[in-house]
Parts: structure tokens; C-alpha cells; sequence
């Protein structure tokens, strides 16, 4: 869609709406978050198992763990039986994504408005850690360490056909979204955040970077299901601290969760992994683990890096495991049967297979002037829902150069309400 030249007139249309925050008191420790998803230093490395519970009392059509694992397993052995074909691609999957920078109006570059090099970090470690890059902190040696074949691209075309660089800054007006428990969390990001910015999830692999104001929250991940419901949540979350790398870029970020390992970590549950230490010693049997044999048994989650074998017959604990709950700095390893499951999860599952086919990452024809237009809400005193009397409502317009010519002026006509044209 061709946007509307430099000189020329832009029309515009929009409601004057007052917005208010509701803060609640930061508790330290979330409530609803089970004791083996907390780190032995007492962060929530991984919400997951938790989102999943509440997304399955919301749709109980949504698939079980049982249903899931009953769906998935054929196409697991289909691609250990001919694994040179299983990636049906032809070679690299390259999944375009879209971060949500969720801010407050706070300046670009500060606290949770972190910058497009930080976004971009982020991008290239989960490309990395994917690929197991040689010569990059995702690589290994281990034998049975995998190349997954997957790149993420930051979306090169918006929802509406236009030229973008995959981040989507929006102004929520909410200084943060802790909470009492991790319910009214997520309850505050699926009704608030996600239905207001959300792009396409069978075109794009939406990921939203948030403020969780000292929860101990660094993120979550919705699971692959066939349910056509809860698409409108589908995706990954992370506290703004935990998303991208400072070996990188400079930005704000919260060592030792500094590395970009929290989205890579819940990514892997985005396309279907399990933690490493799912189902304890108990997991030998892989049958109640994470269903990959040569991950070996694991009987809690580690943290830090120092060696450690927890259980008695699994041999050492694979730390190095982006599924486990190490540092970001010792993780690089994602494992061949990890592949398969991933495989498999991108062959069959709706909203996953149809990314392999997207091609929002692919660049558009770019015009000479192309200017886009972009409100954003100024958050304003607390219960304010209209302008004051006599004034009209105060609104941040930021025009983006989308072309190829040097933007040097463009005449911008407006009208709230329909009302009287400026």
C-alpha cells in the first residue's frame, strides 16, 4: 500500500480519549508460580507451565499435554526415520517476527523503551543459538548438538502492506505490569497488551518486551496448539532487563540474565520444547521428562553454571541446555532429538507451520517519498477520560521516512471526531 507522498495531505481521524493506570503494589515474590519454576537465586526464570494451565481453564478445547504429545508423536518418528527430508523447506526456515516495545511514554532508549539495537540483539542470538553458529556463543561441540535450521527475521512488511522494521513501539500508559500473583499478570497482558497489538500470528511470531517492575519475572511462552482459539495471545513475553544481549548492544539489561537466553529458552517452548528437568529423575523413563533421549534426567532446575549430576542413572546434567534454568553465559546447546520435536511442531501445528510459508520478512519495492504517520497516546492524570475544556487533546505524531528520499516536509490535515478540519 502505497502511503501518502511528501506536500501531500494526510487525513486523519481520532477519538480524544483520556487514559487512565492502575498500579498495584509490587510484591516481591508472585503468587501462582510453583516452587520448581523459581532458580536457586529465587528468579521465575520460566512462567510457562503456569500460562499454559490458566490458558487451558480458559479453553478446555485447548490441547492437553497427553493430546499434544499423542498429535506430535508420529511426525517425531517420521523425521527420525527420514531426517534428511523432514524439514519439508528445502534448507533454513526463516520465521519473520515482530517485538512489541511496550513503554510508558517514557523517552527512547530509557528503562523499558529500549532501543532498536537492543530489539535487534536479540534477533541475532536466537539466530545464533538456532544455528548453532560456529565462531558465536551458540555454537558446541557436544555430539549430539544440533544446527535446528531455524533464522528469525524482524518483518520487513506490516499487517497492512507497508514497509516496517518488525518493532511495533506502542504507549500502554501503564507504568508496569506486576501484579499480586502471576494470574492478574497475565490477565493484564492478554486483555490489555496483546488484543491492542498483536500482528497477524499465522504471518509473524509476535514477541512483546514489558515492564515487570522487580517481579522476579523474566518470561513465558504461549505452546503450539491446534486449538484455533487463544490466537489472539499466541507468542512469547519477556521483562525488558531479560530481551537481547549487552555482548551486543548497549541498552538496559539484568545480568546474569543478560545474554538473550530467556527468549531463546521461550521460543524453544513456543515451538514445542519441554524443560530439560520436566518430570524430575522420574524423566530417565522419558516418558514424563521432556520426551528427548539424549537429554539426560535432571532433577531440578540448575542455576549458575557449575557442573552437577542430580540424579543417579542420568549421567551429568546438561546445563548448557537452553531448556534448563542456567545463566544466559553457559547456555548453547540445543539437542537432535530438541530438533526433531521442533521439526515436527513446524510441519503440523496451526500458527506454526503456516510462519515456514510467511514472507513478511521479505523486502517490498520501496517508494522515493513514502511517509508513514503514527499516533501515540500521552498518558494523562490519573481518571482524566476527556480534554480539558477549551483545549484539544494532546497527541504525539511521529512521522517515519518509509522512502528512499530524504524527508523534508509533508502537511498533515486533521479533524477529531469528524469535526472541523485542521
Amino acid at each position: 500500500m502505497k502511503k501518502t507522498t511528501l506536500l501531500s495531505l494526510i487525513a486523519l481521524s481520532f477519538l480524544s480519549v483520556g487514559y487512565t493506570q492502575e498500579v498495584k503494589q509490587k510484591t516481591k515474590r508472585l503468587e501462582g508460580i510453583k516452587p520448581e519454576n523459581f532458580t536457586p537465586s529465587g528468579m521465575i526464570r520460566c512462567a510457562t507451565d503456569e500460562y499454559e494451565e490458566l490458558l487451558y481453564s480458559k479453553d478446555p478445547k485447548r490441547m492437553s499435554k497427553e493430546q499434544f504429545e499423542a498429535y506430535i508423536a508420529p511426525y517425531v518418528e517420521q523425521y527420525k526415520n527420514t531426517p534428511a527430508n523432514a524439514s519439508q523447506s528445502g534448507g533454513i526456515i526463516y520465521i519473520p517476527v515482530v517485538v512489541h516495545v511496550i513503554h510508558n511514554g517514557d523517552a527512547y532508549g530509557t528503562n523499558e523503551n529500549i532501543t532498536d539495537e537492543q530489539v535487534q540483539s536479540q534477533i541475532t542470538v536466537m539466530t545464533q543459538d538456532y544455528r548453532r553458529m560456529a565462531g558465536t556463543p551458540g555454537f558446541n561441540t557436544n555430539a549430539v548438538g544440533a544446527d535446528v535450521q531455524i533464522e528469525f527475521v524482524l518483518a520487513k512488511v506490516d499487517p497492512n502492506g507497508n514497509p516496517t522494521n518488525g518493532i511495533n513501539r506502542v504507549n500502554l500508559c501503564r507504568d508496569n505490569y506486576n501484579a499480586g500473583s502471576f494470574a492478574e499478570i497475565q490477565d493484564l497482558i492478554d486483555a490489555e497488551v496483546k488484543p491492542q497489538t498483536i500482528w497477524n500470528p499465522t504471518l509473524y511470531m509476535n514477541m512483546w518486551s514489558v515492564n515487570w517492575d522487580g517481579s522476579d519475572l523474566l518470561g513465558y511462552a504461549q505452546f503450539p496448539s491446534n486449538s484455533t482459539s487463544l490466537a489472539n495471545t499466541d507468542g512469547v513475553v519477556a521483562g525488558y532487563g531479560f530481551f537481547g544481549s549487552s555482548s551486543l548492544a548497549t541498552g538496559n539489561f539484568s545480568p546474569p540474565f543478560d545474554k538473550g537466553r530467556t527468549m531463546t529458552h521461550e521460543v524453544g517452548h513456543f515451538l514445542g520444547l519441554y524443560h530439560t528437568f520436566q518430570g524430575g529423575c522420574a524423566g530417565e523413563n522419558n516418558t514424563s521428562g521432556d520426551f528427548c533421549a539424549d537429554t539426560p534426567a535432571v532433577a531440578s532446575p540448575n542455576g549458575g553454571c557449575s557442573p552437577i549430576n542430580s540424579c543417579p542413572t542420568g549421567g551429568n546434567d546438561m546445563i548448557q541446555n537452553y531448556m534448563d534454568y542456567t545463566d544466559d553465559a553457559c547456555m548453547n546447546i540445543f539437542t537432535i532429538e530438541q530438533k526433531a520435536r521442533i521439526t515436527s511442531v513446524m510441519n503440523s501445528m496451526q500458527r506454526r507451520a503456516s510462519l515456514k510459508t510467511s514472507t513478511k520478512d521479505q523486502p517490498i519495492p520501496l517508494f522515493a517519498n513514502d511517509a508513514e504517520l503514527k499516533l501515540e497516546r500521552v498518558c494523562t492524570t490519573a481518571g482524566e477520560t476527556s480534554c480539558p475544556t477549551g483545549s484539544g487533546p494532546t497527541v504525539k505524531v511521529t512521522i517515519y521516512n518509509r522512502g528512499t528520499s530524504v524527508l523534508t516536509s509533508a502537511v498533515i490535515a486533521y479533524n477529531i471526531n469528524g469535526g472541523t478540519s485542521y
